[in-house]
């Protein structure tokens, strides 16, 4: 058992100082509202206003991790001498009240945009008040777990999605059938490159709302654990043994022909490149090849010794017919180098391979190698370093298409709250009965005003072609509220599947291309219990 998991609960599960909030509330508080929004992003900053968007994703997630399980009276007493011996100021009385009038359950609503929902920035995704007028200092409790709960896979998802755009833009500029290769382009090679099993398993998630390819295990099992509504109903009938659930879920997946969200292909790296010493090399790389006749994708790491020998002479010459050969069979070789200037190195890789196994001339003008053999570049990724590949290959006359990329922790580690400026605050609040709305406004803050929050319970329109949020109170006659309840007291509600996701996420970004499409038909408005 992991201990983390064993001792964790709402109640630690906290900054510090949020301990110390109850007592500074007025006194006769009875609910607070508060939302979170990606108040502006640094993609747009650094690569243009095309890329001012957010692509929620991850809250389902969390919900089902850590908010459905109860707080225990172990937990309550765990905070009390943990945040005595600490120094704060312990709401006891309040966490036990949870524990003895709700079962541990805590007493909130959260209500949220649908996941695979891509929009503008300042806009909220979600918004969080108290159910029991006793508990209304729990809003913000929860902060710290909620906000990194959204910020991060909605983080790592944006940042995936604004390099599939990049991705895109050149494939539609320089090859013939984009949509035949997109989902497979970049590959999530981040597993080892992050901080935690968690972190792996959320961004790994996230990055597959817009890709196929990847390496992160951990991805693929939570897509279907937190994801797929079957895991949740063997899961019931095997409560104990969530193994025993999940292989329940691959078995009939496998038998109704169901793909994983996620693939890879047999790929070697410098271990087994090298287990042979320099002179046992080309041994290693035939054994690949061989493995390719036999009609599968494989890839081959090519620079242990010298690359561009092995581009020239191994590849093209020695064992370049087994290459076609295996091309015939539908197998496909992938050559990877890891190290050199990405730039350089990609150029002259097609060059050689381009005077070895020769090319086509696609409609657009761009040369095409054979379909049996490719250059994944997986060192030294990042979307400025993509985005140069990209641009290099088109400008020598080659098409996007024959190129993979690869990327690992420049996708799943190399972001933070700050990309898309995160937020959760509180924008409303009843105290005696007494409705207010409640925002900052900083007069320190930049120019750019991102600091000023809303007013307010808010609701999220979307009219068919644009969004924006408003006081609910301040909806026109037709506008319906995109947040939907997703947590109640206890309960996951309105559960999303991951494939639903996708084609969620795929819709908007075409909206946000076209910039203007059909209306679609919106969640129905949702009522709340009044305060």
């Amino acid at each position: 058992m992991s201990l983390l998991a064993a001792i964790n609960s709402a109640i630690i599960n906290a900054d510090s100082y949020k301990v110390s909030h109850w007592p500074q509330y007025p006194e006769g508080t009875e609910y607070v509202s508060s939302y979170i929004e990606a108040r502006s992003s640094q993609f747009a900053r650094d690569y243009g206003a095309q890329y001012d968007f957010a692509e929620f994703f991850g809250l389902q997630a969390y919900i089902k991790e850590y908010l459905t399980t109860p707080v225990t009276q172990d937990d309550v007493d765990l905070g009390a001498i943990l945040f005595r011996m600490h120094g704060e100021p312990f709401n006891k009385e309040g966490w036990q009240h949870i524990v003895d009038h709700h079962g541990g359950k805590l007493p909130i609503e959260i209500r949220a945009l649908a996941e695979g929902t891509v929009l503008p920035t300042s806009n909220a995704m979600v918004e969080i008040v108290n159910t029991d007028p006793k508990c209304f200092w729990l809003t913000s409790y929860v902060e710290t777990a909620l906000l990194r709960a959204v910020w991060y896979p909605t983080t790592v998802a944006t940042k995936s999605r604004v390099m599939k755009e990049f991705l895109r833009e050149y494939l539609d500029e320089t090859s013939d059938n984009s949509d035949a290769v997109i989902d497979f382009m970049l590959h999530d090679f981040g597993a080892r490159g992050v901080s935690s099993l968690e972190s792996s398993s959320l961004a790994g998630m996230a990055h597959l709302v817009n890709f196929k390819g990847t390496d992160t295990v951990m991805g693929i099992v939570g897509a279907l654990s937190y994801y797929e509504p079957e895991y949740d109903r063997f899961l019931a009938e095997t409560p104990d043994r969530p193994k025993r659930a999940l292989i329940r879920l691959l078995e009939k997946m496998e038998a109704d022909g169901t793909p994983l969200p996620g693939f890879s292909v047999e790929a070697s790296e410098h271990s087994t490149m090298t287990i042979k010493g320099k002179e046992g090399e080309k041994e290693q790389i035939k054994m690949l090849i061989d493995r390719a006749k036999t009609g599968k994708i494989v890839s081959i790491v090519s620079d242990s010794y010298d690359y561009f020998n092995n581009l020239t002479n191994v590849y093209g010459g020695d064992f370049k017919e087994d290459i076609l050969e295996a091309g015939r069979n539908g197998g496909r070789v992938v050559i990877r180098p890891d190290s050199g200037d990405p730039v350089d190195v990609i150029i002259k890789s097609l060059k050689i391979l381009d005077e070895k196994f020769g090319c086509t001339v696609n409609k657009k003008g761009y040369k095409v190698l054979p379909p049996c053999v490719r250059v994944l570049q997986g060192d030294g990724i990042d979307i400025d370093s993509l985005k140069n590949i990209l641009k290099a290959i088109k400008e020598n006359g080659y098409a996007a298409e024959n190129l993979v990329f690869g990327m690992g922790g420049g996708l799943e580690q190399k972001v933070n709250r700050d990309l898309l400026n995160f937020a959760q605050k509180a924008s409303w609040a009843s105290i005696k009965g007494v409705e207010h709305d409640i925002f900052k406004n900083p007069a320190t803050a930049a120019l750019e005003f991102v600091k000023k929050s809303k007013k307010g319970r808010l609701s999220t329109v979307f009219d068919g072609v644009a969004f924006k949020t408003k006081r609910t109170l301040d909806l026109l006659k037709g506008e319906a509220d995109m947040m939907v309840p997703v947590f109640r007291d206890g309960a996951a509600l309105n559960l999303q599947s991951f494939s639903g996701i996708r084609a969620k996420a795929k819709y908007f970004v075409e909206l946000l291309r076209q910039k203007s499409v059909a209306p679609v038909q919106t969640n129905p408005k949702q009522t709340r219990p009044a305060p």
